[in-house]
């Protein structure tokens, strides 16, 4: 026998729907003496249990659009009011039009309308329709918050790999960047109060936000990619959502990157402020050892940082006849697939990825590459341990680059270890751990001559 639809029940051979009202709809759907109910039931005028279910489902989509709607009009966010109203046309088989628009449409478009409002024995659909069919509803576009959240949405597959760590950090930089051009808004006297819908956002409001970063860059230090990179957020969220939302926006945040300071990428350290700075005895002894051992782990492997503090204790293969770090994606998304990996241990390194391993892994930043760069850069400044102003832990990874180029390493075996992207094709394993260990041992620091893995 066939299954039911959730709700159909038979009736002396009719079969109805009957649903529950929702708690968040409570109060709000009355029956026919005006008086709120907990439950509705319609007749689906059928005794075939193939149509019923079919009819089921119709019903139950214009109901909750019709709640929907009803909620919303009880509301004070005239978007989500119109939102909704757009929702509930469309589940009684409409598109969304404005009165006017209506008004000026084929006569066949409005009696179809009209039709659809007249229910059986006469009466009227509720108000709620009434609006949603004849286009009562003021268009009301969405905040850049209200946006962000739909946009979110509808791309949630594209961070499907994503951990729960890295999830919220993509979340929050994005939100702040929101925060950010609302605030500026606001303080502008020029421009109404903040936060605006988007289809009210113009150039100006862009060129505003542009202009206030260019001020930040000139007074604080900083550079032109952490604006560019807010300003892409905007850019990128505003222009794809109006494409998933058929809504004809502009975007005013297009093309408005600022050049200078900040576009190239952050400078390396050189091999002598490695050697006689950041490897002298005393260098982290204000700064608590896992943090410290996750940056010498980078010196002779040119890890992000991420790689190390994301991993589990199994990535750290000290014991191995090679010893390695393995970067894998264990429930995160790494930074592009190119990026797993498996990284010889040597010098510095390999007895920093054993300290680590003996402690049991990664702890106290675990999922928390953030709190680990603000606690090395602090210390870094504090310490007088930056080769310049534009130096940050990231350059480590900058300075194997370099030093692996002027090794004279060949491409292929560079990319394998820094995790780079590769033009040519890949044949075999290019040498595996053996290749890349022995390309290591040259610039390895200090000298890993000594080192006990040699491998086979």
């Amino acid at each position: 026998m066939a299954s039911r639809y959730p709700g159909v029940t038979l009736d002396r051979g009719r079969y109805y729907f009957v649903k529950r009202v929702p708690r968040e709809f409570s109060g709000l759907v009355l029956g026919a003496n005006g008086k709120p109910v907990s439950q509705v039931r319609h007749a689906l005028r059928t005794d075939s249990l193939l149509e019923a279910n079919r009819k089921a489902a119709e019903v139950e989509r214009e109901i909750l659009a019709e709640w929907e709607a009803l909620a919303a009009g009880r509301t004070a966010d005239a978007h989500r009011h119109y939102e909704a109203a757009r929702k509930l046309a469309a589940a009684r088989g409409f598109h969304y039009m404005p009165t006017a628009a209506l008004a000026s449409s084929d006569i066949d478009e409005i009696v179809s309308r009209l039709l659809a409002l007249a229910k059986s024995g006469g009466e009227i659909a509720a108000p709620e329709v009434r609006a949603a069919l004849l286009g009562n509803v003021a268009e009301v576009a969405p905040t850049f918050e209200q946006v962000f959240d739909d946009w979110r949405e509808m791309t949630r597959t594209d961070r499907a790999g994503k951990s729960a760590a890295q999830a919220q950090r993509w979340e929050r930089s994005r939100r702040q960047a929101i925060e950010s051009f609302n605030a500026v808004i606001a303080k502008d006297l020029r421009f109404p109060s903040s936060p605006l819908p988007v289809n009210k956002i113009e150039r100006a409001h862009a060129l505003a936000y542009r202009e206030w970063w260019s001020k930040r860059i000139e007074a604080d230090g900083l550079t032109a990619s952490a604006a560019n990179r807010n300003i892409g957020y905007l850019s990128r969220i505003l222009s794809e959502w109006s494409k998933l939302k058929d809504r004809e926006i502009d975007n005013p945040f297009a093309g408005l990157r600022l050049k200078g300071r900040g576009d190239n990428r952050t400078p390396p350290f050189s091999t002598e402020w490695i050697e006689d700075k950041l490897l002298a005895p005393d260098a982290f002894d204000a700064l608590n050892d896992e943090a410290r051992d996750v940056l010498l782990m980078m010196v002779n492997t040119g890890l992000r940082p991420s790689e190390i503090t994301d991993a589990p204790p199994a990535d750290f293969m000290v014991d191995a006849p090679i010893p390695f770090f393995r970067v894998a994606p264990h429930g995160r998304e790494l930074k592009v697939e190119h990026t797993e990996r498996d990284i010889p241990l040597t010098g510095v390194s390999l007895d920093a990825a054993k300290r680590i391993a003996e402690r049991g892994g990664i702890k106290r930043y675990a999922h928390k590459s953030n709190g680990w760069s603000a606690a090395v850069s602090k210390h870094l400044r504090a310490h007088n341990l930056r080769e310049t102003d534009r130096h940050t832990p990231y350059s480590l990874r900058h300075a194997l680059e370099d030093r692996l180029l002027e090794a004279g390493i060949d491409d292929r075996v560079r990319a394998d270890i820094l995790g780079h992207r590769y033009a040519r094709p890949r044949y075999g394993e290019g040498g595996a751990l053996k290749g890349r260990l022995a390309a290591l041992r040259k610039v390895a620091l200090p000298d890993a001559g000594d080192d006990d893995a040699i491998g086979d």
